[in-house]
């Protein structure tokens, strides 16, 4: 794929993260019944409020669900929320019908611990914070692995939207300890749900009607436009960070996504596959941004946790 088209493509992601925790559905999804999730997703315990780091902006928390106890130690899943780095919180199980309540569920039910987890958003905080606040979140439950009886070998990054690019971002830097967020241990797989991987200045220049959009977001997050910080942005784009010592990355996304272009996940797949990382793509024909609610998320959840089975 021409370095231009992705570029073209990548300036509109910046739009997404405005919304990046919004589903949209159609007529005929509204008209179907929809799956739900049961109370506490199906949880055997939910130790909810867990106070992972103390910043100078208050405390940053987090959720654990636990499935049924096992003799072994239970791999874990870390999810992180989307909303455009300035808004989203980790409730979870806010939502029962939202396609992330029902991956949960699954995973629970599929014997994976999961947790959900705050990060500073950018009213408070620039880029890295988020990106530290998160890999903090994974250490913290590492170092009380035993506390829970989790296996801080086996551990799975999920985000969606601004979550998923957080997610990529960690799997980006996992091999590098000198970056921001990087040289996580014990993270086997990521799960990107429709997150923006290219912020840089070309995607800027490449699209100036764009740059109003771009501008409630990124520029909250960098505190600059991209064309301004050129080496922030490509400090904060999954692509620009990828080595060939990535985990195994699955990515799903609408192809109709009004928000992340789905050149974002084509190039981004393309980029990982080069460096010789394994990687699945999964573009759901006509799904906009957030997948919605329907019968298809029985797909996208089967195709997740299948996924965190195999590498996790």
């Amino acid at each position: 794929m021409p370095v231009t088209r992705r570029v073209l493509a990548a300036c509109f992601a910046l739009v997404a993260l405005v919304a990046a925790g919004c589903s949209r559905e159609s007529d005929a999804d509204e008209a179907l019944p929809v799956d739900v999730a049961v109370r506490d997703l199906g949880a055997a315990n939910v130790v909810r409020d867990q106070v992972y780091a103390q910043r100078d902006t208050g405390a940053l928390k987090l959720d654990l669900f636990l499935p049924e106890p096992r003799d072994t130690p239970t791999p874990l899943v870390v999810y992180v929320h989307g909303g455009g780095w300035d808004a989203g919180n980790r409730s979870l199980d806010a939502d029962s019908a939202a396609p992330e309540a029902l991956a949960a569920q699954r995973l629970l039910e599929h014997g994976y611990a999961v947790a959900t987890v705050d990060y500073r958003l950018t009213g408070v905080a620039q880029f890295p914070a988020q990106v530290i606040d998160v890999a903090d979140a994974v250490r913290w439950l590492q170092q009380r692995a035993g506390q829970w009886q989790l296996d801080a070998d086996r551990i799975g990054l999920w985000g969606a939207s601004a979550g998923g690019h957080l997610v990529s971002q960690l799997g980006a830097v996992a091999g590098d300890p000198t970056k921001p967020g990087g040289g996580l241990s014990g993270i086997r797989a990521v799960v990107d749900w429709f997150g923006p991987t290219d912020m840089s200045a070309g995607a800027q220049q490449a699209n100036p009607q764009m740059q109003e959009y771009a501008r409630r977001v990124v520029q909250q997050l960098f505190g600059c436009m991209p064309v301004d910080c050129p080496g922030t942005a490509d400090a904060a784009s999954p692509i620009k960070n990828i080595s060939g010592d990535e985990p195994p990355f699955l990515i799903q996304q609408g192809t109709a996504d009004s928000l992340v272009p789905i050149e974002q996940s084509l190039d981004f797949a393309a980029s990982l596959r080069r460096l010789g990382v394994s990687v699945e793509l999964h573009p759901y024909e006509g799904l906009d941004h957030g997948f919605g609610r329907g019968p298809h998320n029985a797909m996208i959840v089967d195709t997740a946790t299948a996924f965190i089975e195999t590498h996790v």
